[in-house]
């Protein structure tokens, strides 16, 4: 059956995708607003197909050059899951006829989220240090969560938009460079047991 075929007969009903769609004390942020992009604008293509819906799902957060694949919902038009998506897997186990090849479109100039994790011995100015060396990138901040432990491991999350992840390996080794950072890597959510970025975690 044709890709448009697909579609056609795909798109009618409810989505059924399968998606679980201190620098002392603890502290949360997230900027006002959140994280907005249009479903018509996210950077991925699909070969034969013009104005269709196309939504990144959030439980994987892909970024270029992620490896992707499709998924033809139910009324919601194609979501977009990392290849090694725990969801995705499953997805292409029980109903590999909803499959759909996808590709990033090149001349996307839009900006993507993803999410960094930093471990280090924790000091005085460092929740301002590595702010820092994300703003001497240029990166927009969406969200931070840092926390200190009785151990006194500070452990600091941080959700930012970048353009694509040729950006990243260049800030994580700036975030390494930092005074007491023992640990920074990507974190790869709906991967399962391991959550990193396999060549930006350290020993």
């Amino acid at each position: 059956m044709s890709v448009a075929g697909r579609f056609a007969r795909a798109l009618q009903g409810d989505d059924s995708d399968g998606e679980a769609d201190r620098e002392r004390l603890p502290t949360t942020a997230r900027r006002r607003g959140g994280h907005l992009r249009s479903d018509s604008d996210v950077g991925v293509h699909v070969e034969g197909l013009d104005d269709i819906m196309i939504r990144l799902s959030q439980c994987c957060a892909a970024v270029p050059p992620d490896e992707i694949i499709g998924f033809v919902t139910r009324g919601r038009g194609v979501s977009v899951h990392r290849a090694d998506c725990v969801n995705a897997i499953v997805l292409a186990e029980g109903q590999a006829d909803r499959l759909i090849e996808v590709e990033w479109d090149t001349d996307f100039a839009g900006r993507f989220s993803t999410t960094i994790s930093v471990h280090a011995l924790d000091r005085p100015g460092l929740l301002r240090d590595v702010t820092d060396v994300l703003a001497e990138h240029r990166l927009s901040i969406i969200s931070a969560n840092a926390e200190t432990g009785d151990d006194f491991i500070a452990r600091m999350d941080f959700e930012f938009e970048l353009a694509d992840l040729s950006q990243l390996d260049s800030v994580l080794s700036s975030v390494l460079s930092l005074e007491a950072v023992f640990e920074a890597y990507r974190v790869l959510p709906g991967r399962g047991a391991t959550s990193r970025h396999p060549s930006s975690s350290q020993p």
